[in-house]
């Protein structure tokens, strides 16, 4: 009678004569419930002592067996659910973060695995993520919170239980859940976490029910979740002076670590200090993943650490041999400082976790020659460093979804892992943020960063262009076509806008070919992403049969085209005729066809003034790379000043930022110039997905003439299949074999230079 009394206390909704099946509209009946505690009263409050909330709900279980048992769990900020002590799921930094004034994404899990007969206790611990962060002001004045839809971390969960004897249980949050405090003590994406170990859950009481939480409607995550993908020992420990050590993971990643710290007496406070270089000295240099570069006192804000670095605190219980974990945070190292360690630790104390978004691998590649193998390796470092649920510019100081970025590599990360869910949520994102003024955003979640852009929230036109770029990749690649018809009308609404503000169809304004070292100027790169846009319209128009928007696209591009050449091209020069104002001009085809040739020269000529250096940016590099496949290889196998070679010879493990070293301000895991792994492919490897394909239905097999590749070999896992290349050279002659799954054809080039053949599905050899 106890258990039956118990369950009818617990049971929210009991039908009976129900099939198994899955519930219509899960947390459709959940409350949001969070620990009732209010917003801090001042900036300087949110940097105290503020204990993570665990949530727990006890349900019986004296029914036998079922055939359906369910979760679901959406939270505000950040969750870790278990079952009986075991974890649910293996996502990490769950939910994804999103517009949550918009959309809010639920994970479901399945836990028959996981129930017990008797008394089963589920509880969540919550993380403050991204709708509790702190109010530091990145670069001194930008606070994220401004921007964000934020308050106390809060959970919407559902529990469903269904039963072969026909009945279902369904537990849904709400009051009678109960909340105690965590020793976690603090928590932060960028700042990290602080442990005290000596503490226990505190006592619990009800769980509060939040009134007014976002009005983003709850939807399922389509889009794979963060998990961890790798984990290794540290391959070194030094000891620098007593209780400091320098941990050496051997590269640099995006995740946490776990410290196997043994025995030690109860508060002693450990702190580990993350970085992604040394300094001279042997201590670790934080310089380059600091919050929005806050690094002296007063810049970011009441409260705020002079120095905003990623760091962690354990603070010992002195109860047998204890580990540490962080949970609600991640780092951007390869260097772990450990100060206040009383006992030293090996290598075999530290294990890296690599965390990133579960995209499964799409390629494999092998080369005969060593340094693009490695560079290739480092771009996929970079990649899955940056790929948090969100692409983000760096895993460091801003961790944001910025558009140009996306754009530029956008095909290189679907070259390299299965990107369609992972885009479709990022474009979502996109189309969310621009709801309510039509702008597309400068990131998406939106931050409160809006350089350059035409007034609000709106972005520049350049970081815009992140969008339909994506759309068409998604086209190109996936043959998505129901996330163009889905994204179309906000494209067409930001395009209206653009067209009053540029009624003589030049753009005045935006940030530009970024970090390039000679820029060309912002309104020659924002009028030919203006023409860029207004092409990829015209191409969704037709794809979508609309007929007359099509031609007002049509006709928008051809104006834009006209008043491109009035105003930036002199007979065959772009702009001052340098490396990026030539191939902006080519790669958008602003130049009319008889001078193309002369453009052409005059861009090798700008390359061969810097010995074949590139002098680009985060646009113009990728366009180069499409203009002059035969020139890239020596910016990778050499060392010297600008390039890939110069990165990988002064010790790169992923990507920088700028083509310079940076030991203080720029990120060493940037994904901007990781463009160049779509030349690897499309132009070493030779697999090049053709302009005008739909879902990778028409290939391209031509790879380069390369100084210092004798062979390559390598394997593209298509949505229509594996498209498997190798070749070999023996003299001037090459032997290439091609594989390509049905629906498939391609146009082949076997020999350097040589003639091109038309084949079809199967195995090709020449």
């Amino acid at each position: 009678m106890k258990n039956v009394g118990l369950m009818l206390s617990l049971v929210v909704s009991l039908l009976a004569f129900v099939a198994c099946a899955a519930p219509s509209k899960p947390l459709e009946y959940a409350k949001w419930i969070s620990d009732g505690k209010p917003l801090p009263s001042s900036d300087e409050a949110c940097y105290l002592e503020d204990p993570a909330p665990i949530f727990k709900k006890t349900f019986p279980i004296i029914t036998g067996s079922f055939c359906f048992a369910e979760i679901h769990i959406a939270a505000l900020g950040l969750y870790r659910a278990e079952l009986n002590g075991k974890p649910i799921g293996n996502a990490v930094l769950a939910p994804l973060w999103t517009p949550f004034n918009e959309r809010i994404l639920f994970d479901t899990y399945d836990i028959k695995n996981l129930l017990v007969q008797g008394d089963n206790t589920l509880t969540v611990t919550l993380g403050n993520g991204w709708y509790n962060p702190l109010p530091l002001r990145l670069w001194g004045g930008r606070n994220i919170r401004d921007s964000l839809a934020i308050g106390r971390p809060a959970l919407a969960a559902e529990i469903e239980l269904r039963g072969g004897s026909n009945h279902i249980m369904a537990f849904q949050t709400d009051g009678t859940w109960q909340v105690a405090e965590t020793p976690l003590l603090r928590n932060n994406l960028y700042l990290g976490e602080v442990y005290d170990a000596r503490r226990t859950v505190g006592e619990w009481r009800n769980a509060t029910v939040v009134t007014n939480p976002p009005a983003g409607a709850l939807e399922p995550r389509s889009a794979p979740p963060v998990v961890e993908r790798e984990t290794w020992k540290a391959v070194q420990v030094k000891t620098l002076v007593p209780q400091v050590q320098v941990v050496d993971m051997g590269r640099n990643f995006s995740g946490v670590a776990t410290f196997h710290l043994g025995k030690g007496l109860a508060g002693e406070r450990i702190t580990f200090r993350y970085g992604e270089l040394l300094k001279t000295n042997g201590t670790v240099n934080v310089m380059t993943a600091v919050c929005g570069q806050i690094k002296s006192k007063g810049k970011g804000g009441p409260g705020a650490p002079d120095i905003a670095e990623q760091y962690d605190v354990y603070i010992r219980s002195g109860v047998g041999d204890e580990t540490y974990t962080p949970r609600f945070t991640w780092h951007v190292f390869r260097y772990v400082q450990i100060e206040g360690l009383s006992n030293p630790l090996q290598t075999k104390d530290v294990i890296a976790h690599a965390w990133s978004s579960d995209v499964k691998s799409a390629l494999t590649f092998d080369c005969s020659n060593p340094r693009i193998n490695a560079l290739h390796q480092v771009i996929q470092n970079t990649f899955l460093s940056n790929m948090m649920g969100v692409q983000s510019d760096c895993p460091g100081r801003e961790r944001f979804g910025y558009g140009a970025d996306i754009a530029v590599s956008a095909e290189a990360f679907i070259l390299n892992f299965d990107m369609k869910e992972f885009y479709r949520k990022t474009l979502r994102d996109y189309a969310d943020e621009a709801k309510g003024d039509g702008y597309f955003t400068e990131t998406a979640p939106y931050v409160g960063i809006a350089s350059e852009g035409f007034g609000g929230r709106s972005g520049p036109i350049g970081w815009s262009l992140g969008v339909p770029v994506v759309m068409a990749e998604l086209l190109r690649y996936y043959g998505d076509t129901e996330i163009v018809a889905e994204l179309y009308p906000a494209c067409a609404r930001y395009m209206g806008l653009m067209e009053k503000h540029a009624p003589d169809f030049i753009v005045k304004q935006c940030i530009g070919d970024h970090e390039a070292l000679e820029k060309p100027s912002t309104s020659l790169t924002g009028t030919a992403h203006y023409y860029q846009f207004a092409m990829l319209m015209n191409r969704f128009a037709t794809l979508l049969n609309k007929p007359e928007d099509a031609a007002r696209w049509k006709a928008l591009a051809g104006n834009i085209r006209a008043a491109f050449q009035v105003k930036f091209v002199q007979g065959a020069v772009v702009g001052k005729g340098r490396q990026a104002d030539q191939a902006f001009g080519l790669y958008h085809n602003l130049i009319v066809p008889e001078k193309r040739v002369e453009a052409e020269a005059l861009l090798r000529a700008a390359l061969a003034a810097k010995d074949g250096a590139f002098s680009t940016g985060i646009y113009s590099t990728q366009y180069l790379l499409d203009l002059m496949p035969g020139v890239v290889e020596q910016n990778i196998t050499k060392d010297t000043f600008p390039g890939w070679g110069y990165m990988l010879a002064n010790g790169a493990t992923t990507l920088w930022e700028v083509w310079k070293f940076s030991d203080n301000t720029f990120s060493h895991a940037h994904p901007m110039f990781g463009s160049v792994d779509s030349w690897i492919v499309k132009y070493l490897l030779g697999i090049r997905v053709a302009d005008d394909a739909v879902g990778s239905d028409k290939l391209i097999i031509a790879p380069v003439k390369s100084p210092t590749v004798t062979e390559a070999k390598g394997e593209y896992q298509s949505i229509k299949g594996p498209v498997r290349v190798s070749w070999k050279m023996d003299g001037t002659k090459r032997h290439l074999e091609v594989e390509l799954p049905k629906g498939v054809t391609a146009r082949v080039q076997p020999q350097p230079d040589g003639d091109w053949v038309e084949v079809g599905e199967g195995k090709h050899s020449w």
